[in-house]
């Protein structure tokens, strides 16, 4: 299996960092980089959300905004989640589907209970998605050197990665005071 530029560059300064927030915090982060990864999809990848599929992520980004302000999102409507896994496998949404995998992660979790693999899982598909829209899924026998120079090549999968990694450290600043 092919290492992704999200597993060298980030996941272990990330996983560090998430460790150490309390678990609300960890929801705050996923909400912020799923919110940041929807705003930087490119203008085509974004143009598929101008319908029903953004229709489904705009309520499962309600229901993790519901989580983080106390509510009890035990509630949170079965057709809703059966609309996250039913995007993620549209083909004309096809270079989002780990959008809907990340929205799935979060959908329905409370605040108080976020895990670090939820909030890892979250950040690793939100990466996948800006990865995808920019057309860098490669097979898997693909060599890794040349998976990682095409992505690190990538503005945009940088960006992504410098994003998710000013996002968990303003979330240490804030709850840690550092």
């Amino acid at each position: 299996m092919t290492t992704e530029l999200w597993d060298q560059e980030a996941v272990e300064e990330v996983k560090v960092g998430i460790e150490k927030l309390p678990p609300s915090a960890r929801l705050e982060v996923a909400l912020s980089v799923l919110e940041w990864t929807v705003g930087a999809l490119p203008d085509g990848s974004r143009a598929l959300l101008a319908e029903e599929a953004g229709k489904t992520v705009d309520a499962a980004i309600s229901w993790v905004r519901r989580s983080l302000a106390g509510e009890d999102v035990s509630g949170v409507p079965e057709d809703l989640v059966d609309e996250l896994f039913e995007w993620s496998d549209e083909l004309h949404v096809v270079d989002l589907w780990q959008l809907f995998n990340a929205l799935i992660a979060c959908v329905g979790v409370p605040a108080a209970k976020t895990s670090v693999p939820t909030a890892l899982n979250t950040l690793s598909a939100c990466y996948d998605v800006i990865r995808d829209c920019e057309g860098l899924e490669f097979p898997l026998e693909t060599p890794e050197e040349e998976v990682l120079t095409a992505q690190r090549a990538n503005a945009n999968c940088m960006a992504a990665i410098s994003k998710q990694k000013e996002i968990v450290d303003d979330a240490i600043a804030r709850n840690l005071g550092r």
